[in-house]
């Protein structure tokens, strides 16, 4: 008898992995294209999605979700950039992925650097969000990066008041590794 050591179970694994990857890529164009069935699609039934604490729940909010943000963005171009993926079991993943955006709002084009948390199922053979949490290092003006960037409050959507920005400042790490700093500065 033969064994394959795993192989099996690591050639799996990497599939899914490349699969919710490829999930990811699909969203990403699908949002820029406006393509609000494909993006619904990427969901599964009883999904979350939120950004910014706005919380949308199942397609029914999803679409509504997405209607809003692509009557806001005449034009949109999102770039992922990283995406770690863990599988849990061979119907559940989870995973942190991040991008940039640009996104034309009536005469601004904003510039935004975004992470998202996320969790997987697998449904009838094919991997779709669970769970979509979106947050913010910056989105800003163009036009203000260099004035933004420095400080915390980067989140400055046009008619809204500024707040800060979600990360990295959040990080437990950001902090202990100042409070641990001991190069001349």
């Amino acid at each position: 008898m033969q064994h394959d050591h795993g192989v099996d179970a690591r050639v799996a694994e990497l599939v899914a992995k490349d699969e919710i990857r490829d999930l990811a890529m699909a969203y990403a164009w699908a949002v820029d294209d406006h393509d609000i069935d494909t993006v619904v699609g990427t969901f599964t039934a009883d999904a979350t999605f939120d950004v910014g604490g706005e919380i949308a729940c199942g397609h029914q909010e999803i679409r509504q979700s997405f209607v809003v943000s692509m009557g806001r963005f005449h034009t949109m171009l999102h770039t992922p950039d990283t995406h770690l993926v863990t599988i849990e079991s061979d119907d559940r993943a989870t995973g942190r992925a991040s991008g940039h955006a640009e996104l034309a709002l009536r005469d601004t084009l904003m510039v935004t650097a975004y992470r998202y948390r996320d969790r997987y199922a697998r449904v009838d053979g094919r991997w779709l969000f669970s769970e979509r949490h979106v947050t913010f290092m910056y989105a800003v003006p163009v036009e203000s990066m260099g004035a933004s960037f420095g400080t915390r409050a980067r989140i400055r959507w046009p008619q809204n008041r500024y707040r800060d920005a979600d990360y990295p400042e959040s990080a437990p790490t950001w902090n202990t590794f100042r409070d641990n700093d001991t190069t001349d500065r």
